[in-house]
């Protein structure tokens, strides 16, 4: 009878088992298709949730970009099982993603006491000492790459470093062994072609940038550096098309306009010199407005309502449809002058300047509310005259 009953508990056993390996195995599934949320609906389903399946949770919160929930899937996992090395890998990384910095710096450094020639551990701590502004981060990188001599990450953050300290000759010698192993890594050839362009070493610096753009990858940036490689290179219709495609990204970019008018110019394509040249002199003048009108408000705001006269006159200068500038001005003058008909006078330039304007409407009928206050004082003086 023992014996029966035994056998019965561990068909039972077996039974709970196999149903749970089973509803571990439907939610692997839909983890594996992308379906995320249904996929930590069956693991939380679990009766008992181990240490593996809330690294599993974790990972889809992740995924999801419910960050929050993902570090707290990850406590529990490493709670249950402080040997999940993948587990605390990706918890540092997330507590870094959320500039929780101390605390990812306590759980790489732990790491690698653990396992002191981890590459990428030093990478990621090096990361998380960038953040903390530690000067001495760029160690970690130079332990990574002891570790592992092409490690990409490693040698690219290291590489900036030394460009970062206009040591170029050691940023070029670590770019070059990034893109020994993967030239089509766009992040270092940006930054050999920088390196090369920022000592004008511009035949150099145009062949990465010509093989940054054959990769696929175009910026107005990348357009405008190439546009001058091929301009300090001698090479005059390869720059105006380069100068040109990085107008194309951006307009109102006046160097390009600049540089581009010049090669028209060299070209003697007069016309389209004129343009560029005459758009580049417009871009490049200051919006002074702006300038003159924040002056008008500082002054307002120091009710020396004279200098406040002065700078929102200018700035209407500048710009006579300058909407806020024209109605400071009324302000300044109902506060400066005392003379009624020249107060009013600014409120009814306002209002027909500006009445059938969409955005001026709430200022309108402050306007109209002074002009109405102010004639009835011409009014009641009128009657005490």
């Amino acid at each position: 009878m023992l014996r029966i009953l035994s056998l019965i508990i561990l068909i039972g056993i077996f039974q709970r088992v196999e149903a749970q390996t089973s509803t571990l195995a439907l939610a692997d599934s839909l983890y594996s298709v992308g379906d995320f949320q249904k996929a930590i609906q069956v693991y939380e389903a679990q009766e008992n949730i181990l240490a593996s399946v809330y690294q599993k949770i974790a990972s889809a919160q992740n995924a999801r970009g419910n960050l929050n929930a993902a570090l707290v899937a990850y406590q529990q996992a490493i709670q249950q099982n402080s040997n999940l090395v993948v587990a605390k890998a990706n918890y540092g990384k997330l507590l870094r993603r959320t500039f929780q910095y101390q605390k990812a710096d306590s759980v790489y450094t732990d790491l690698i006491q653990q396992y002191p020639q981890n590459p990428d551990f030093y990478y990621q701590l090096g990361l998380i000492k960038q953040n903390l502004k530690d000067s001495e981060a760029y160690l970690y990188f130079e332990k990574s790459l002891k570790y592992d001599v092409s490690h990409q990450h490693a040698l690219y953050q290291l590489a900036s470093y030394y460009y970062s300290q206009k040591n170029f000759k050691k940023a070029e010698e670590l770019t070059l062994r990034g893109l020994e192993n993967n030239p089509r890594n766009i992040k270092m050839q940006l930054l050999s072609a920088l390196n090369a362009y920022t000592q004008r070493n511009y035949s150099s610096a145009l062949k990465h940038y010509e093989k940054i753009i054959s990769l696929g990858y175009t910026s107005e940036n990348v357009f405008e550096k190439l546009g001058m490689c091929y301009y300090q290179e001698g090479f005059v219709n390869p720059a105006i098309g380069a100068y040109l495609n990085a107008l194309k990204l951006n307009s109102e970019n006046a160097s390009a306009h600049l540089y581009v008018g010049k090669l028209y110019l060299h070209r003697e394509n007069l016309a389209k010199a004129e343009k560029h040249l005459l758009m580049a002199l417009l871009l490049s003048k200051p919006k002074l407005d702006e300038s003159y009108q924040s002056l008008g408000l500082t002054y307002k705001g120091k009710e020396d309502y004279k200098k406040a006269i002065y700078y929102f006159n200018l700035a209407l200068e500048e710009e006579p449809n300058k909407m806020r500038s024209q109605f400071e001005l009324a302000i300044a003058a109902d506060n400066y002058y005392a003379d009624l008909n020249t107060r009013l006078s600014y409120y009814e330039l306002f209002v027909k300047k500006f009445k059938n304007h969409s955005g001026a409407q709430s200022f309108v009928e402050l306007a109209n509310r002074r002009i109405k206050d102010l004639k009835e004082e011409q009014h009641l003086s009128k009657k005490v005259d």
